[in-house]
């Protein structure tokens, strides 16, 4: 390749983060679907959770599969079995369908996430991939950001059942202009391996150690961007409108990260000491966050900066993957195991963080747990010293 093709980076990116959408949707509209649908909180919790558990299960396996049929192919169909979930779930007339419908609209998702960035990377040139990976990395964020933003207007116009459908015909129409943007692409890397190749190409110290930093990032992020608009609220009288807004700004900080983080690798920057900034910065501000002397302005402050400087760890760990690959465009199984790493770490941060804090009754002993979490992925930082 002789240039980056920008316009299909952009457009690989903005189908995460569409994507991704089927996350956002639920945050504005679970009352509502709580209220119609009487639900208790523990299905409730599944409708949140489905997502991260079958990344947590599947993300590896979804990966290799990419990789061995084809990034584009399985780009398209993650697209199209994800809106055909939100059409079933806009039917659901009880519980059951609609967790079936979440079901199936994770498995389309984790199947678009695992081969989008392969089709990024492959259209980016050596020069220009650690920016594109970064702004990748930001998918979920800008996504989900995005979504809280629009989502409150499409509820109020047709209900929850209607947003659901709305973002069924958006998912619909963004993967066609995906096929028709890498349309005469080639779909597969020239590199042709075995399966027992392609797994022992990142099971080795450098890649799994970047897996384990996900998790210990994810389960500080989620921790964090999950109970802080909830400690705003009960601990300080925040509104709940007020403290969902300020929960939306501290998530988007995010991307600022994310991109920041592919401009300074592409600029020389070394990525261990970019992870090693990341990590002392979540454990410093989420220890504000979590503490008892700080007030709500200096939560708030702390989230943002916790989310930004947080967010230099994806954007690097997804420059890190294109690098541990077989080819820069055969990275599914990397992304992959990234997303499996991720899914644990949003499944146990939160869970970790809710029952400290529910034995001792006091929010400041979730420090605790975030900053054993954030010294582990400071070790792993540390250790990736040599193999970057």
């Amino acid at each position: 390749m002789t240039r980056t093709h920008w316009t299909r980076v952009w457009v690989a990116f903005v189908a995460g983060c569409i994507g991704a959408f089927q996350i956002g949707k639920t945050f504005a509209s679970l009352s509502l679907i709580i209220d119609e649908l009487e639900l208790s909180l523990i299905q409730a919790g599944l409708i949140l959770s489905l997502f991260s558990l079958i990344a947590a299960f599947a993300g590896a396996g979804f990966g290799l599969l990419s990789d061995r049929i084809g990034h584009l192919r399985t780009a398209l169909t993650g697209l199209l079995v994800s809106a055909g979930g939100a059409f079933l779930g806009a039917t659901a007339a009880g519980v059951e369908l609609l967790l079936l419908s979440r079901l199936i609209e994770g498995f389309g998702f984790i199947l678009a996430i695992v081969a989008l960035p392969s089709l990024i990377s492959g259209s980016a040139e050596d020069r220009d991939r650690p920016l594109a990976m970064g702004l990748w990395a930001a998918f979920m964020p800008a996504g989900i950001g995005a979504s809280m933003l629009i989502t409150p207007m499409l509820l109020e116009w047709h209900g929850w059942r209607g947003l659901w459908n709305d973002i069924g015909v958006i998912i619909l129409i963004w993967g066609a202009i995906l096929f028709i943007s890498f349309r005469g692409a080639s779909d597969k890397s020239g590199i042709q391996l075995s399966t027992t190749d392609f797994i022992a190409s990142v099971m080795r110290l450098g890649p799994l150690l970047v897996v384990a930093g996900f998790i210990c990032y994810s389960s500080l992020y989620q921790s964090l961007t999950a109970f802080l608009p909830t400690i705003l609220a009960t601990e300080y009288g925040v509104t709940l409108a007020r403290s969902a807004h300020l929960g939306a700004l501290v998530v988007v900080a995010n991307v600022v990260g994310n991109v920041t983080a592919g401009w300074l690798i592409g600029r020389g920057a070394i990525p261990w000491k970019l992870l090693t900034v990341s990590f002392l910065a979540m454990g410093v501000c989420a220890t504000l966050v979590f503490a008892s002397f700080s007030d709500p302005l200096a939560k708030t402050a702390a989230g943002i900066l916790f989310s930004a400087f947080g967010g230099m760890f994806p954007g690097t760990a997804f420059v890190l993957a294109a690098r541990y690959s077989p080819s820069p465009s055969h990275m599914a199984l990397m992304a992959g195991l990234m997303l499996q790493g991720a899914g644990i770490g949003q499944t146990i941060g939160p869970l970790m963080v809710s029952s400290v804090v529910e034995y001792s009754g006091r929010w400041d002993f979730a420090n605790w747990v975030v900053v054993s979490m954030a010294a582990i992925g400071l070790i792993c930082a540390l250790l990736l010293r040599k193999r970057t």
